[in-house]
C-alpha cells in the first residue's frame, strides 16, 4: 500500500515541483545557471521551448518523465558538458550533434570561421579547395560549406569516431557531397595538392596543463583535442614547418590559439616568410592568426 502512494505521489509531480527540484541539486553542485539549465533540460525531456514550461508550471509528469529527467539532472551535477547531455550545440547559427567522442564548438571559433568566410566571399575564383585540420564535430568544414557554395573541402581528423559525428552534421545541413573526410593523423599526413584556404583549431592546451582545467573539460571532452604537447605549440609548429607545400601562394591560413599563444603562432609563420594578422576574441583576447605569403 505504501508503494502504491509513493508512486502516485512521484506521478503527480508538476513541472514547478521537478524543476524547483532540480535547481536545488544544481546550485548544491555549484552549477553556474541552475535555473537555465534547470529548464532547458526539462524542456529536452518533454520536447517543449523552455517558454513553454513558465507558462505550463502545473502540468503534470509522468513517471517516466521524472526518472529520464533525474538521470540528466544527475549527469548535469557530475559535471558532465551540458552540450553532451542534449547531443546539440548550436554554432554559426547552425544546430551541431556533439557527444564525448568530440570538441565542443565554443563561441570563439565563430571568429575563425568568419574571417575565414570573409575570405572566401571575396575571392573570384571557383572550387575553393579548403582544408580544415582536426575537424572534431566538423563545426568548422561544415559552416564554411553552408555559407561558402563555391568550396571543395578536405576535413582531417586523427579521430574515427569524431569524423562519424562531423559526417552526420555534413548530412544534417546538406552538405556531404562537398566534404571528404580523411581519417589520419595530420603530423603524419601528406597531402596531395596544395590548398587555397586552410583552417585549424588545433590542441592547444599545454599538456601540464590540463590536469588544472575545469572538470567540464579535462574529464569528459577528449583529450587528443586538448594536448598541445609540452608548450602548446606542437601543431602550429609543425604547420608553420610545411606551410609551404601545403598551401597555395595565393592562399592563406587561420588558426585558432590559446591565451598569450598568437605572439609565438606569429613568429613561426614569419619565420617561414608569411605575413600575418590577428583577429581578437569577444573579450578581447588574441584568438585567431591570419598567415599568407
Amino acid at each position: 500500500m505504501q508503494k502504491s502512494k509513493t508512486s502516485q505521489k512521484v506521478k503527480n509531480m508538476t513541472v514547478k515541483d521537478v524543476l524547483a527540484k532540480a535547481i536545488s541539486v544544481l546550485i548544491e553542485k555549484k552549477v553556474e545557471t541552475p535555473a537555465k539549465e534547470a529548464g532547458v533540460l526539462l524542456a529536452y525531456i518533454l520536447k517543449k521551448d523552455a517558454s513553454w514550461l513558465y507558462a505550463h508550471p502545473e502540468f503534470q509528469l509522468s513517471a517516466a518523465e521524472i526518472k529520464k529527467y533525474d538521470s540528466i539532472v544527475s549527469k548535469r551535477s557530475k559535471s558532465m558538458p551540458f552540450q553532451y547531455i542534449v547531443n546539440n550545440q548550436e554554432f554559426m547559427s547552425l544546430d551541431f550533434y556533439v557527444n564525448p567522442y568530440c570538441l565542443i564548438p565554443r563561441p570563439e571559433t565563430e571568429i575563425l570561421v568568419e574571417a575565414a568566410l570573409a575570405w572566401i566571399n571575396e575571392s573570384y575564383c571557383e572550387n575553393i579547395r579548403v582544408l580544415d585540420i582536426g575537424t572534431g564535430s566538423g563545426a568548422i568544414c561544415v559552416s564554411i560549406a553552408h555559407y561558402a557554395a563555391k568550396t571543395i573541402i578536405d576535413a582531417l581528423d586523427v579521430s574515427g569516431q569524431a569524423l562519424q559525428i562531423a559526417e552526420t552534421n555534413a548530412k544534417r545541413h546538406n552538405v556531404e557531397g562537398r566534404i571528404r573526410f580523411i581519417n589520419a593523423d595530420f603530423l603524419q599526413w601528406k597531402n596531395e595538392e596544395p590548398y587555397s584556404v586552410i583552417l585549424s583549431n588545433p590542441p592547444y592546451i599545454p599538456h601540464n596543463e590540463i590536469s588544472m582545467l575545469m572538470s567540464e573539460v579535462k574529464d569528459y571532452e577528449p583529450l587528443t583535442a586538448l594536448d598541445g604537447g609540452s608548450d602548446g605549440l606542437l601543431f602550429y609548429r609543425y604547420l608553420a614547418s610545411e606551410v609551404k607545400r601545403m598551401m597555395t601562394l595565393e592562399g592563406t591560413i587561420f588558426v585558432e590559439v590559446g591565451i598569450g599563444q598568437a605572439e609565438c603562432v606569429v613568429e613561426m609563420f614569419t619565420y617561414q616568410g608569411l605575413k600575418t594578422s590577428v583577429y581578437k576574441d569577444f573579450a578581447g583576447i588574441d584568438r585567431v592568426v591570419q598567415a599568407f605569403f
